[in-house]
């Protein structure tokens, strides 16, 4: 969407409300048909993904009612060309106030061109106080492109693994070099048989980890053609930065880009992320490399 989603306005637009009927119990036991809503239930949407939602893979419906009646959303439904997911959660919405949905995302379809539009709507579950029901349409925004990130994130990731597996080792050596304290973060590679030509060209430094070099980012050359005989890339690392206020509020910092080649083009940058242990590990590295408290990081 990007740029085309802001050129429709600032938020999401109500595109059509599709209403459902909902059987209600008649005297002698026949079904009326239930009063749909009213043309005021309207909304705007936007799709937005949190950084720490990111390897979970849940993105925030973020709903705002722009009609004059309180409502509950009893379930919103996110489709569109390669990203969707859904939730059944509840959530009152009052009139001119807004609420945010988590959505678990399906598994990204990566058949659609590289460049294919997103085309998201969202659907929307919505009862009235009165019993009115039905499920109103939108047209989400999303200022920040995030489903076009994710499904280049994602088919790059599917993509790289047809041809060579990537995964962080949850094994660190510390050793200490020039009274500098090094921590050794290891990839495990492994080519897959009969699958594409991969080419690992660079690791991305994070806003805790760095390479000790004059360049923050880690120069690699794995070929799945030729990989490592001992399957191993180790990665030398040293803080990025040391305020304990950054360390202790982490979200991101010990989860690595990867930039990567199949068959010859460029693939978006995709991320691993190291496990709890790992994780933990590392931040215990980075408080004692500052000279700060250990135990208290994360």
């Amino acid at each position: 969407m990007g740029g085309r989603a802001r050129g429709q306005g600032a938020r999401g637009l109500v595109v059509a409300g599709l209403l459902a009927l909902v059987p209600a119990a008649c005297g002698t036991g026949g079904a009326r048909p239930a009063a749909t809503l009213p043309a005021a239930v309207t909304f705007e949407v936007e799709v937005a993904q949190a950084r720490t939602d990111r390897v979970a893979r849940i993105v925030q419906l973020q709903v705002r009612n722009t009609g004059p009646l309180d409502v509950t959303v009893t379930g919103a439904r996110l489709t569109g060309t390669s990203v969707g997911g859904a939730t059944d959660e509840d959530r009152v919405v009052e009139a001119d106030r807004l609420r945010r949905l988590a959505v678990p995302l399906d598994a990204t379809r990566c058949d659609a061109a590289p460049d294919a539009d997103p085309d998201a709507q969202v659907a929307l579950d919505v009862t009235t106080a009165d019993g009115r029901a039905g499920t109103v349409v939108v047209t989400p925004t999303d200022e920040t492109d995030d489903l076009r990130r994710i499904r280049g994130e994602d088919c790059a990731r599917a993509a790289v693994a047809a041809g060579l597996d990537v995964r962080l080792s949850d094994e660190l050596t510390v050793r200490e070099v020039g009274g500098d304290v090094v921590a050794d973060v290891t990839l495990l590679v492994r080519t897959v048989p009969d699958g594409p030509h991969v080419r690992l060209t660079a690791v991305r430094s994070t806003t805790l980890l760095r390479s000790p070099g004059a360049e923050p980012d880690w120069a690699v050359d794995v070929d799945s053609a030729a990989p490592p005989p001992d399957g191993r890339v180790v990665l030398p690392v040293v803080p990025a930065r040391c305020d304990l206020h950054a360390i202790a509020e982490d979200k991101r910092g010990t989860v690595l880009g990867l930039r990567t080649e199949v068959d010859g083009v460029e693939q978006p940058v995709f991320h691993v992320a190291a496990s709890d242990a790992l994780r933990g590990a590392l931040y215990e590295v980075v408080l004692a490399a500052c000279g700060l408290p250990t135990g208290s990081g994360g």
